[in-house]
């Protein structure tokens, strides 16, 4: 745990040293199973809170189970060391409320969502089998009020961060980010629709994924950035991403230029671009579009840079949504080359030639090899080269087929 400002004392007070050293044992057998248990307390969090899980969005979801994963290892980790948390220990935690109070959740569903999410680790713990097996019970009182103890200690701390960040969404813009957020995950009221008559205008969404753990501040930094650079009216952000709508009618490769601009600390990791909208309802589809891109993109190799549009990448998306047909589809188109595919270089060459309309030069600098190596291997490959493979329709079946082997293998 941090030691940058001081812990207090374990919530169950001092435990005699042969209880304390079980429960450690305890905690560091169960530490495997963090990610389980954060799985069941989102799974009662979305049954038992009408209005905190309504949102199906797998972005917010995600971005609620990586608080809870924090929340069971801060439990642990007391469990282990003894000791209390501290506000940078708990800091995840009250990230993750400032994100809920821009995300348009209420204060009291949250508070509600940690009071369920407590009481299932708890019950979870106490069923595992390396509690069963810890001479406890002896404890057990102690430990159940240390558990309330700690319950109070997260709630309080997620109150006051939520109630701070309202504080600072009192500008019209800020509010216009959080109807965003609705109309994108839940669909607009009559209300929100009235509030963003701006989505009537052409738009396009975007997903910007960052570094994980990137703290509120950090995703409103890169909000004004794309502000200033992109034209960007409209932002929220998600855990370690950040969704913006973009306005106007600029050329797909302006838009593209734009973003590749966007200062490269690092901490940008990649963006999905969706299609253009012109409503609210079309909005939801650009968000969508610009989820998949941002997801499948890196795997599929297709784009060079961090920036991943959907209508480049749509016809493979599109045959991915059947992974049957797409996995029969790229092993006939395959098929001919046989054997020669089994060599490490033979895809990644084959893709670079039908990519560069087989420019030895061109094919040299995506490849970062020396036009000799570019030559030898097209001579490995030629036999098994169709004699139209450059033509339009074949080339471009054989693109597809190659990048679609390419992401199942990656996915497989």
């Amino acid at each position: 745990m941090s030691d940058t400002t001081e812990p207090s004392r374990a919530p169950w007070g001092e435990l005699p040293p042969e209880t304390a050293a079980v429960l450690a044992t305890v905690a560091q057998e169960l530490r495997p199973d963090v990610d389980q248990i954060a799985d069941r307390m989102i799974a009662a969090q979305r049954a038992e809170i009408p209005g905190y899980y309504e949102m199906f969005d797998s972005s917010l979801v995600a971005d609620a189970r990586s608080v809870s994963v924090a929340v069971v290892g801060l439990w642990l980790d007391v469990m282990v060391s003894g000791e209390g948390l501290s506000d940078d220990d708990i800091a995840p935690v009250t990230e993750g409320s400032r994100r809920r109070a821009v995300q348009g959740v209420g204060l009291e569903p949250l508070l509600r969502a940690y009071r369920v999410g407590i009481r299932v680790m708890w019950t979870q713990l106490i069923a595992s089998s390396a509690w069963k097996r810890s001479s406890l019970d002896s404890a057990m009182g102690q430990l159940a009020t240390g558990a309330l103890a700690f319950a109070d200690r997260m709630t309080t701390a997620v109150a006051a961060a939520y109630l701070d960040e309202v504080a600072h969404l009192t500008r019209e813009r800020e509010h216009r980010r959080s109807s965003l957020l609705n109309v994108i995950l839940a669909g607009p009221t009559a209300e929100q629709h009235r509030a963003l008559a701006d989505l009537a205008e052409p738009h396009c969404v975007i997903v910007a994924q960052v570094e994980e753990g990137s703290t509120l501040a950090r995703l409103e930094t890169l909000g004004t950035m794309l502000e200033r650079h992109a034209g960007a009216r409209l932002w929220t952000v998600r855990h370690s991403s950040l969704v913006a709508v973009i306005f106007g009618t600029l050329p797909r490769t302006v838009l593209k230029e734009r973003l590749a601009s966007l200062p490269d600390d690092g901490r940008v990791l990649a963006i999905g671009v969706g299609n253009r909208a012109t409503s609210t309802a079309e909005t939801r589809i650009s968000y969508a579009e610009a989820t998949e891109a941002l997801n499948a993109g890196p795997t599929l190799g297709t784009t060079t840079g961090r920036i991943y549009d959907y209508s480049a990448l749509a016809p493979v998306l599109a045959l991915l949504r059947d992974r049957a047909a797409a996995l029969r589809f790229a092993d006939t188109a395959l098929e001919p080359f046989g054997e020669i595919l089994s060599r490490r270089w033979a895809l990644p060459t084959l893709e670079a030639f039908l990519s560069r309309g087989g420019r030895t030069g061109q094919m040299a600098d995506a490849l970062g090899l020396h036009p000799n190596t570019v030559k030898y291997r097209m001579s490995e490959l030629s036999p098994y080269l169709p004699s139209d493979a450059l033509d339009g329709d074949q080339a471009a079946t054989l693109l597809l087929a190659i990048r679609v082997h390419q992401y199942l293998k990656e996915r497989t």
